[in-house]
This record gives structure tokens, sequence and C-alpha cells, in this order.
């Protein structure tokens, strides 16, 4: 019988990631990933930052952007300035680590909760696994995004900013975090839940599906299995970062909060700042770099991270 017929020997609620090479595979591989994102796309990462800390349109981040670093002061074109948005190169280790837990730590707490239900124990394996990625990579999101928007080139003067703004050590290098795993976990939830019930859709056509849902489920039956994985992966990011408002809103907080921590020193009063000046737009800022940065980075590394951890998984057998 075909795949999406045979359904009944398949798990509905399992997260559909290849775990036959083991979590350590699964996670070398997804670090994998994020440093090739990081290496491709951190010009849009660069671009996001730009608009969120001055609140501002597509149009208006790009101009800053342009004066800023392709622009000499006497009005001369420097190409080689797009090079600083590669800046600082803790950002790497940032995206590895991130990239490298996200999947396999949410896993393994889901199997250890899913006894509270296939949403219930996810939600809840997603929730703590944010918190261990904010932990690892929140002091390394905040030297990224202060050192790249400011020019710090000294990790230390970057850190004794922060420290002071905020009064000790600890608050200092974690500036932001709240708002991090905020933004972290309404889309790891929400790309969780939507790649498990697209992987359920191409398994077995859901009676109440539209014909245009159908027919697309027919087209990612024929595709390879790899590159059915990747459309799959595509397709949930897309609809995680679309339809998830507090995505955006926590990104937000958290980027002002790092990129001036004396100025924004709590994500309540930058939430309200936020609302006070600009509405709801200005929780929204930045969607459309954000958009295509994670889309295709999370495209990327995950497709990565699949695909290796598939051809890892084949030798060992």
């Amino acid at each position: 019988q075909p795949a999406h017929v045979a359904h009944a020997m398949a798990d509905p609620d399992a997260l559909p990631f290849p775990l036959a090479a083991g979590y350590a595979t699964l996670a070398l591989n997804g670090a994998k990933g994020g440093a090739t994102k990081y290496l491709c796309l951190q010009y849009l990462n660069y671009a996001r930052w730009t608009s969120q800390q001055f609140s501002c349109n597509l149009p208006t981040s790009l101009q800053i952007m342009t004066s800023l670093h392709l622009k000499s002061p006497s009005g001369r074109w420097t190409p080689l300035g797009f090079l600083k948005f590669w800046r600082p190169a803790v950002t790497l280790l940032n995206e590895t680590v991130h990239w490298g837990m996200k999947v396999p730590l949410a896993m393994a707490l889901y199997q250890e909760l899913r006894p509270l239900g296939g949403h219930g124990g996810l939600a809840l394996a997603v929730a703590l696994s944010t918190a261990g990625e904010v932990a690892m990579t929140g002091w390394s999101e905040r030297f990224g995004v202060h050192m790249g928007l400011k020019q710090i080139t000294s990790y230390r003067d970057s850190f004794e900013i922060a420290r002071q703004a905020r009064g000790n050590a600890l608050f200092g290098a974690w500036a932001g975090a709240g708002g991090l795993w905020v933004r972290n976990f309404s889309w790891n939830l929400t790309f969780f839940e939507w790649k498990r019930l697209l992987h359920n859709a191409v398994d077995k056509t859901p009676e109440t599906a539209p014909e245009w849902f159908k027919t697309h489920l027919d087209w990612l039956r024929s595709l390879e299995k790899k590159n059915q994985a990747n459309v799959l992966t595509f397709e949930a990011a897309t609809l995680g970062t679309y339809l998830t408002f507090f995505n955006m809103a926590g990104d937000n907080i958290k980027t002002k909060m790092q990129v001036d921590p004396e100025r924004y020193p709590s994500f309540r009063s930058t939430a309200y700042e936020i609302w006070s000046q600009h509405g709801l737009v200005g929780f929204t800022r930045g969607s459309l770099f954000k958009g295509i940065y994670l889309i295709l980075g999370s495209t990327l590394a995950i497709g990565i991270q699949e695909r290796l951890t598939e051809i890892m998984a084949a030798l060992l057998r």
C-alpha cells in the first residue's frame, strides 16, 4: 500500500525527524546547518536588527545600512563595507549552538513528557528546551546585536556597557533574554506543530481537506523523500513565521533591549515604549527580513540536519 494509505503503522504524535543515528548525531548536523545559515544569510539578520533598532520600514533600514557601511563620509562607495554585516564573529557561535540544540533537545524532552498529550506535552517540552536555548545562546545573541549595530570591536567594552546599564553581570550578559524566549518559544512550538501536521497529512489525507490541499499533498508524494522533507520544512517554517505575532513582538523587544540596555532596561518598559510610540506595527518591524532569513535559514539548517543524519544512519545499518 502507498505510504499515505498505510498510516496505521505510523505514530501521529511523533515529531518527524530522523533519530536512527541518535540525538548526538542530530545535534552535530544541526550545528553544521546553523553555521551554514550564518555564513550564507547573516546580512538578512543584520537588516532585521537595523529595522528593529530604529522601528523603521524596509526602505529606511536599507538606506541606513547603505549610509553606514557602503558609503564613506565623503560620499564614495565602499562595497567591501558589506562584510561588516557579518560582525561580530560570535554570531557564528550563536547560530551553531542554537540550531545544534533546537531539535534534539525539544525531541528528548518531548519523549519524557508525551504522557501529557501530543500537544500539551510538546508545548511544555518546547518551553523547557527554549529556556535551554536562551541560557546557552542569550549572551552571544546580545553580543552579536550590540556589537554589530554599535560597531563595537571589543567584547569587554560591550559587556561592560550592558553590565553597567543592567546593574549586574548576569542581567547585563543576558539582556533581552525575556524577549528572546518569547520569540523562540512561539516560533519553535508553531514550527513543530505545523511540521508534524504536514507530515501526517502526507501520510494520510485528512478527511476534511479541501481539494487544493489534496492536490498539493499528491504533488508532495511524487517527490523524493529528501526533497519532500525540505519542502515540508520550508512550509512549516513559513507558517511558523507569519502566523505567530508573538514571534516578531518578542524579537523586537529583544533587539531593543540588547542594542541599548540603558534605554530599555526591562521587558515590560520596552514593550510599553514600542506600543506607545508605534502601536502594533512597532512589534512587527523587521518581519520581512526576519521571514526571509528564518524561512530560508531554517530550511537550510534543518534540511542539512535531516539529510546528513539520514546518510549517517544509513551508514550505520
